[in-house]
């Protein structure tokens, strides 16, 4: 019964961590090289926690409800259905709610008043009492012990839930019978398992260091190319159309003496 316990736990909590390696990489959205995701990084300051985010959005939102009645339609919608349908006091005709008022409404009054309500012919009527769930839909929200059989089915409706869980029953027997029949793993194995560790540790730090070794040499890399392209490339080429220039200027030098002496030996 222990070990099956065990079990039961290691599952639960191998599940758990699946969920919660699975929200993380919801927040992050980057994983390491072995695929997990990386843990998100720590808020710098207050302003950047979670919670204030948060506040900062239901202001917003609140903002929003004072201006656009669409938005405070849906709100109120939204509102009624987290209190469970029941009377809200109106002190405005229809107040900005957010989800941290919702706690404000957990009992009904007598002097609770319905939100108005527009109807197609631009006319607002006020109701003194929201109608319950029960009243509008009573098949929606009977209570029925799951030990009694619902009275409102038949029994071929009953014949045929029960068929469509047929084929669950040999297959949990089946699952329960192969946990029975796992073996225990030695308990020397677990323990050079176990003490195996701290050298997986270190060899997970010397790995660490190598990444970030390779990263700054990367980086180092990128800027010795950069480095080349500009002296090299760009120097060179800037070097080139310098001494072009040069040669031009004495080109141009050359020929305007030779023209000169020529027209001196044309004149003796």
């Amino acid at each position: 019964m222990t070990l099956e316990s065990d079990a039961v736990a290691g599952a639960t909590i191998e599940l758990l961590e699946a969920r919660l390696r699975r929200l993380t990489y919801l927040l992050t959205g980057a994983t390491d090289w072995t695929g997990v995701p990386t843990a998100p990084e720590k808020p710098t300051s207050l302003d950047e926690t979670v919670s204030r985010k948060l506040a900062r959005l239901e202001r917003e939102l609140e903002r929003l409800s004072r201006s656009v009645p669409a938005v405070r339609d849906v709100l109120q919608l939204r509102m009624c259905r987290a209190v469970g349908m029941l009377s809200i006091p109106i002190t405005n005709p229809i107040p900005p709610y957010t989800t941290r008022h919702l706690h404000t409404f957990s009992t009904p009054s007598s002097s609770i008043q319905s939100p108005p309500i527009q109807s197609n012919s631009t006319k607002v009527h006020t109701n003194t009492q929201t109608p319950k769930p029960d009243d509008q839909n009573p098949d929606l929200f009977q209570k029925t012990p799951t030990t009694e059989i619902p009275q409102g089915l038949t029994t071929q409706t009953l014949t045929s839930i029960i068929l469509s869980y047929a084929t669950a029953f040999p297959e949990t027997a089946s699952r329960l019978t192969s946990l029975n029949d796992l073996p225990v793993p030695d308990a020397a194995s677990s323990a050079a398992l176990i003490e195996l560790q701290p050298q997986l540790d270190r060899l997970a730090r010397t790995q660490a260091e190598q990444a970030a070794t390779i990263s700054e040499l990367r980086v180092r890399s990128a800027r010795v190319l950069q480095r080349w392209y500009d002296v090299g490339l760009v120097g060179s080429g800037e070097c080139w159309a310098e001494w072009e220039g040069r040669l031009e200027d004495v080109e141009r030098e050359v020929r305007r003496r030779e023209v000169f002496k020529e027209r001196r030996e044309g004149e003796v």
